[in-house]
């Protein structure tokens, strides 16, 4: 029987409720505002956020009534359908529809848009109503191609994949991550341990590191499809991620002045310590589980900004960024590891992160400082 006061207790627990998140349904919100102007968004988007400001500035001298639907909802999907509407954001004034690739971001060209289509009083029509309580709610994120309804409201981006991808890997790339690497690393190599089983260590280590932070992903975007957590969410991010670059900075200059650091990992190392002697693949993959909590002060904030920026997207474009970007964080460590195995000495990667240590903690901590106002604004 698992027991919450054993660390591996509490994984198991953690993992539980993250299956549970990403299975729990959605509920679906409706954004209201008050000549008749609807909006097709989805949380946390910042087009759609630009959008609805372009719409606030003309709102200050044409009366408008705005009102937003998600993509997803039953509505957001009768309308999309109704009025072939294309991308999010898409705003519809009377028969016009204002798809996102007709201005392209361009907002002073939106607005220029807007006035255009309200040019036309007799285009003015009723906001959309709710369908009947049995109309299908069926494919709320979509038809799992990436569609919603035929329409192609979101594409999967090469250059935001490797984005995201590139962003995992400096996230990984961090001294607690090396850390413990090296630890591990010396501990199965002292124990007469061979390069064969530190491969499979580093292997199944990665492993449940990239399922705990995966499933705690997929579960906070479902959760992130309501829009009061979506904007709490939003505010908590922007804090946590000034407190985090604060200490970030804070520790590196503590660092350079000699002091131990604010972020110890030698805690857990007892129970890593415990799972390598037990030399099997499930106490590998649990020891990479414990490792993604302890890990979390060193890399959340820039974990949970990018969770806040995927959010926005479909669920399906979303577990895909994820998927990329836990890849990105265990990247670092699949490599070193396998330079370990080859025969790369542990002391050569504790020199490495010693000696650069402050430099790293001083980039995370000036890149978490500068994502906070972007994220607050809805810039990025």
């Amino acid at each position: 029987m698992l027991s919450l006061k054993s660390p591996f207790g509490v994984i198991c627990l953690i993992l539980l409720v993250c299956i549970a998140l990403v299975f729990s349904n959605s509920i679906v919100v409706t954004g209201k505002g008050a000549t008749e102007v609807i909006i097709i968004k989805s949380p946390g988007c910042t087009k759609c956020a630009a959008a609805d400001r372009t719409l606030g500035k003309v709102g200050q001298t044409v009366p408008l009534n705005v009102t937003g639907y998600y993509y997803y909802t039953d509505e957001g999907h009768r309308i999309i359908k109704q009025y072939n509407a294309k991308d999010v954001p898409a705003i519809i004034i009377g028969t016009r529809v204002i798809n996102y690739r007709d201005y392209d971001g361009n907002n002073s060209k939106l607005e220029q848009l807007i006035l255009e289509a309200l040019a036309n009083p007799s285009s003015v029509v009723k906001p959309a109503i709710s369908l009947p309580s049995n109309e299908s709610q069926t494919s709320r994120e979509g038809n799992g191609t990436g569609m919603v309804n035929g329409q192609d409201l979101q594409k999967l981006s090469i250059l935001a994949i490797l984005g995201v991808l590139g962003t995992g890997v400096l996230v990984g790339f961090n001294p607690c991550a090396l850390a413990i690497l090296v630890f591990l690393a010396a501990s199965i190599l002292s124990t007469e341990g061979k390069r064969r089983e530190l491969l499979t260590m580093v292997a199944f280590f990665s492993f449940g590191i990239f399922t705990m932070y995966f499933l705690f992903g997929l579960g906070m975007q479902r959760l992130l499809h309501f829009e009061a957590m979506a904007t709490s969410f939003r505010y908590a991010v922007t804090a946590l991620l000034l407190v985090a670059g604060l200490s970030q900075v804070l520790d590196a200059m503590r660092l350079q002045q000699g002091k131990p650091s604010l972020f110890r990992t030698d805690w857990a190392l007892k129970y890593f310590q415990a799972g390598v002697e037990t030399r099997s693949i499930s106490s590998y993959f649990l020891i990479g589980a414990l490792f993604s909590l302890v890990k979390a002060p060193c890399v959340g904030g820039v974990y949970l900004a990018i969770l806040d920026r995927i959010s926005a997207g479909s669920y399906l474009d979303g577990a895909t960024y994820l998927f990329f970007y836990n890849l990105g964080v265990i990247l670092p460590i699949l490599v070193l590891g396998s330079f370990l195995a080859l025969g790369m000495s542990p002391e050569q990667v504790d020199n490495f992160r010693k000696d650069h240590r402050v430099g790293m903690r001083l980039f995370t901590g000036l890149m978490l400082l500068a994502l906070a106002p972007l994220i607050y604004w809805q810039l990025i």
